[in-house]
């Protein structure tokens, strides 16, 4: 009997260790979003924000999705989201301060920051596992493309 309470027991333990390996609902969602942009012709990646963001010590994680399309040579560079400021700071291109910036204002909840070529863009955001959201991207990039 002792025996079989200490098998049940080390199964127990087994068991329970192995539920913790599984995603949560969170995690599977922002999978979904993941695949999803995916099939939208995004590439998506999980990486270290550049420093160009100003992100703070342990928030650099940010996902990056690129997407490949030929954009708008008035729309080339980088730009941050200034969230205590409420706007669009493009970065190294003093010029872009003189006209409105292409991306809507206030920035959807997550929205960091772009780096636009001619030739693509990458899109830097904090996930919220949404696939709408990724709708929501892509349809900003549409409007501001050639």
């Amino acid at each position: 009997m002792a025996f079989a309470l200490a098998m049940l027991l080390v199964f127990g333990m087994i068991g329970g260790n192995l539920l913790w390996l599984r995603p949560s609902g969170a995690e599977k969602a922002l999978i979904a979003q993941r695949e999803y942009a995916k099939t939208l012709g995004f590439a998506v990646y999980l990486r270290q924000a550049p420093e160009w963001l100003a992100q703070p010590a342990g928030a650099r994680i940010v996902g990056q999705y690129r997407w490949l399309h030929p954009m708008q040579a008035a729309h080339v560079g980088r730009w941050r989201w200034h969230a205590g400021l409420g706007n669009w700071q493009p970065i190294e291109n003093p010029d872009a301060w003189l006209k409105p910036a292409p991306w809507p204002t206030p920035a959807p909840d997550g929205w960091l920051g772009l780096d636009v070529q001619i030739d693509g863009v990458v899109f830097y955001w904090r996930e919220d596992g949404q696939k709408a959201s990724v709708d929501q991207i892509l349809s900003c990039l549409h409007e501001v493309s050639a």
